[in-house]
Protein backbone atom coordinates (compact mmCIF):
# COMPACT_ATOMS: atom_id res chain seq x y z
CA UNK A 1 0.00 0.00 0.00
CA UNK A 2 1.56 3.32 -0.86
CA UNK A 3 -0.14 6.57 0.65
CA UNK A 4 0.67 9.80 -1.42
CA UNK A 5 -1.06 13.01 -0.43
CA UNK A 6 -0.79 16.59 -1.22
CA UNK A 7 -1.74 19.74 1.02
CA UNK A 8 -1.70 23.41 0.73
CA UNK A 9 -2.55 25.64 3.70
CA UNK A 10 -4.00 29.20 3.62
CA UNK A 11 -1.32 32.13 4.11
CA UNK A 12 2.08 32.52 3.78
CA UNK A 13 3.29 33.25 7.19
CA UNK A 14 5.48 31.09 9.46
CA UNK A 15 2.30 30.03 11.80
CA UNK A 16 0.92 28.47 8.44
CA UNK A 17 4.45 26.79 8.19
CA UNK A 18 4.20 25.56 12.06
CA UNK A 19 0.35 23.71 11.05
CA UNK A 20 1.57 21.87 8.21
CA UNK A 21 4.17 20.91 10.12
CA UNK A 22 2.09 19.88 12.93
CA UNK A 23 -0.09 18.16 10.00
CA UNK A 24 2.40 16.25 8.70
CA UNK A 25 3.82 14.73 11.89
CA UNK A 26 0.29 13.43 12.20
CA UNK A 27 0.65 12.00 8.75
CA UNK A 28 3.86 10.68 9.30
CA UNK A 29 2.84 9.00 12.47
CA UNK A 30 -0.75 7.40 11.95
CA UNK A 31 -0.40 6.31 7.83
CA UNK A 32 -0.13 3.02 8.81
CA UNK A 33 -2.57 2.96 11.45
CA UNK A 34 -5.84 4.45 10.43
CA UNK A 35 -7.47 2.59 7.68
CA UNK A 36 -8.88 4.49 5.13
CA UNK A 37 -8.29 7.54 3.20
CA UNK A 38 -12.00 9.33 4.61
CA UNK A 39 -10.96 8.37 8.03
CA UNK A 40 -7.35 10.12 7.84
CA UNK A 41 -9.06 12.93 6.66
CA UNK A 42 -11.58 12.88 9.70
CA UNK A 43 -8.80 12.68 12.01
CA UNK A 44 -6.86 15.03 11.38
CA UNK A 45 -9.27 17.39 11.02
CA UNK A 46 -10.23 16.96 14.59
CA UNK A 47 -7.12 17.23 15.76
CA UNK A 48 -6.08 20.05 14.06
CA UNK A 49 -9.62 21.59 14.11
CA UNK A 50 -8.77 24.06 17.37
CA UNK A 51 -5.26 25.13 16.29
CA UNK A 52 -6.57 26.19 12.66
CA UNK A 53 -9.45 27.98 14.08
CA UNK A 54 -7.58 29.73 16.85
CA UNK A 55 -5.14 30.78 13.93
CA UNK A 56 -7.96 31.59 11.37
CA UNK A 57 -5.79 29.20 8.85
CA UNK A 58 -7.10 26.01 7.31
CA UNK A 59 -5.74 23.36 5.02
CA UNK A 60 -6.62 21.75 1.81
CA UNK A 61 -5.73 18.16 1.66
CA UNK A 62 -5.94 15.39 -1.52
CA UNK A 63 -5.03 11.77 0.54
CA UNK A 64 -4.71 8.85 -1.77
CA UNK A 65 -4.10 5.02 -0.98
CA UNK A 66 -2.69 3.26 -4.15
CA UNK A 67 -2.52 -0.87 -4.05
CA UNK A 68 -0.15 -1.80 -6.28
CA UNK A 69 -0.72 -5.49 -6.26
CA UNK A 70 -4.38 -5.03 -7.10
CA UNK A 71 -3.49 -1.35 -8.99
CA UNK A 72 -6.97 -0.01 -7.11
CA UNK A 73 -6.23 4.04 -6.40
CA UNK A 74 -8.76 4.91 -2.70
CA UNK A 75 -9.12 8.61 -1.97
CA UNK A 76 -10.45 11.39 -0.38
CA UNK A 77 -10.74 14.77 -0.55
CA UNK A 78 -10.70 17.51 2.27
CA UNK A 79 -11.33 20.50 -0.33
CA UNK A 80 -8.68 20.33 -2.31
CA UNK A 81 -7.88 20.69 -6.27
CA UNK A 82 -8.93 17.59 -8.03
CA UNK A 83 -5.93 15.75 -9.33
CA UNK A 84 -6.12 14.69 -13.17
CA UNK A 85 -6.24 11.07 -14.06
CA UNK A 86 -4.69 10.33 -17.71
CA UNK A 87 -5.33 7.31 -19.26
CA UNK A 88 -4.05 6.63 -22.67
CA UNK A 89 -6.45 4.62 -23.94
CA UNK A 90 -8.79 7.14 -23.36
CA UNK A 91 -6.83 9.73 -24.84
CA UNK A 92 -8.08 12.46 -22.11
CA UNK A 93 -8.00 13.74 -18.13
CA UNK A 94 -10.49 12.95 -15.44
CA UNK A 95 -10.75 14.80 -12.49
CA UNK A 96 -10.83 12.48 -9.98
CA UNK A 97 -13.72 14.25 -7.22
CA UNK A 98 -14.85 13.31 -3.39
CA UNK A 99 -16.82 15.59 -1.19
CA UNK A 100 -15.03 16.86 1.90
CA UNK A 101 -15.33 19.65 2.92
CA UNK A 102 -11.45 21.85 3.93
CA UNK A 103 -9.68 20.64 7.22
CA UNK A 104 -10.41 23.31 10.12
CA UNK A 105 -13.72 24.73 8.92
CA UNK A 106 -15.99 22.12 10.88
CA UNK A 107 -14.82 19.72 13.84
CA UNK A 108 -16.64 16.61 12.77
CA UNK A 109 -16.51 16.32 8.88
CA UNK A 110 -17.10 12.87 6.68
CA UNK A 111 -15.20 12.63 3.78
CA UNK A 112 -16.64 10.29 0.98
CA UNK A 113 -14.01 8.24 -0.21
CA UNK A 114 -13.89 7.10 -3.65
CA UNK A 115 -12.02 4.11 -5.29
CA UNK A 116 -10.69 3.75 -9.07
CA UNK A 117 -9.38 0.50 -10.75
CA UNK A 118 -5.70 1.80 -12.58
CA UNK A 119 -4.08 -0.20 -15.62
CA UNK A 120 -1.13 0.29 -16.98
CA UNK A 121 0.35 3.52 -18.60
CA UNK A 122 -2.19 5.86 -16.53
CA UNK A 123 -0.72 8.77 -14.97
CA UNK A 124 -1.62 10.75 -11.77
CA UNK A 125 -1.65 13.91 -11.18
CA UNK A 126 -1.71 15.44 -7.86
CA UNK A 127 -1.17 19.20 -7.83
CA UNK A 128 -1.63 22.97 -5.38
CA UNK A 129 -3.26 25.71 -6.90
CA UNK A 130 0.03 27.67 -7.24
CA UNK A 131 -0.44 26.07 -11.31
CA UNK A 132 -3.62 26.64 -12.64
CA UNK A 133 -3.94 29.91 -11.00
CA UNK A 134 -0.09 31.06 -11.77
CA UNK A 135 -0.84 34.33 -14.28
CA UNK A 136 1.35 35.91 -17.06
CA UNK A 137 1.76 39.50 -17.95
CA UNK A 138 -2.04 39.90 -19.39
CA UNK A 139 -2.98 38.39 -16.49
CA UNK A 140 -4.69 35.81 -18.06
CA UNK A 141 -4.58 32.05 -15.92
CA UNK A 142 -2.03 29.23 -16.36
CA UNK A 143 -5.82 26.90 -16.02
CA UNK A 144 -6.85 23.52 -15.62
CA UNK A 145 -7.39 22.89 -19.39
CA UNK A 146 -3.28 23.51 -20.42
CA UNK A 147 -2.31 22.02 -17.63
CA UNK A 148 -4.17 18.82 -18.79
CA UNK A 149 -2.85 19.23 -22.54
CA UNK A 150 0.67 19.04 -21.25
CA UNK A 151 -0.14 15.76 -19.44
CA UNK A 152 -1.57 14.70 -22.52
CA UNK A 153 1.45 15.19 -24.70
CA UNK A 154 4.17 13.82 -21.74
CA UNK A 155 2.36 10.69 -20.58
CA UNK A 156 4.93 8.57 -22.35
CA UNK A 157 7.52 10.35 -19.88
CA UNK A 158 9.02 8.99 -16.69
CA UNK A 159 7.56 11.30 -13.83
CA UNK A 160 10.27 13.87 -12.51
CA UNK A 161 10.21 14.60 -16.82
CA UNK A 162 6.25 15.09 -16.61
CA UNK A 163 7.19 16.97 -12.90
CA UNK A 164 10.35 19.14 -15.11
CA UNK A 165 7.83 19.88 -18.33
CA UNK A 166 4.91 21.42 -16.28
CA UNK A 167 7.35 23.58 -14.43
CA UNK A 168 9.08 24.80 -17.40
CA UNK A 169 5.95 25.27 -19.38
CA UNK A 170 4.51 27.28 -16.05
CA UNK A 171 7.53 29.41 -15.48
CA UNK A 172 7.40 30.31 -19.79
CA UNK A 173 3.63 30.96 -19.26
CA UNK A 174 4.29 33.52 -16.30
CA UNK A 175 7.23 34.94 -18.23
CA UNK A 176 8.28 38.41 -16.35
CA UNK A 177 5.18 37.99 -13.79
CA UNK A 178 5.92 37.62 -10.28
CA UNK A 179 5.07 34.05 -9.11
CA UNK A 180 2.03 34.60 -6.73
CA UNK A 181 1.86 31.46 -4.96
CA UNK A 182 4.18 28.17 -4.40
CA UNK A 183 3.67 25.44 -6.82
CA UNK A 184 3.87 21.42 -5.76
CA UNK A 185 2.81 18.55 -7.40
CA UNK A 186 3.13 14.66 -7.36
CA UNK A 187 3.01 12.17 -10.39
CA UNK A 188 2.33 8.79 -10.22
CA UNK A 189 2.66 6.15 -13.22
CA UNK A 190 1.12 2.66 -13.17
CA UNK A 191 3.57 0.73 -14.51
Amino acid sequence: MVDIIIADVSGHSVGAAFIMVEARSFLKAKVHSTGSAGKMLATLNELLYEDLTRAELFITMFYVKYNAERQLLTYANAGHNRPFLFRPKDGFCTELDAEGLILGIKREVTFEEKSIQLQRGDMLLLYTDGIIEARNPSGEYFGAEKLCSILGKVYNEHPEQVVDVILRKVTEFIGSAVAEDDISMVVMKVL
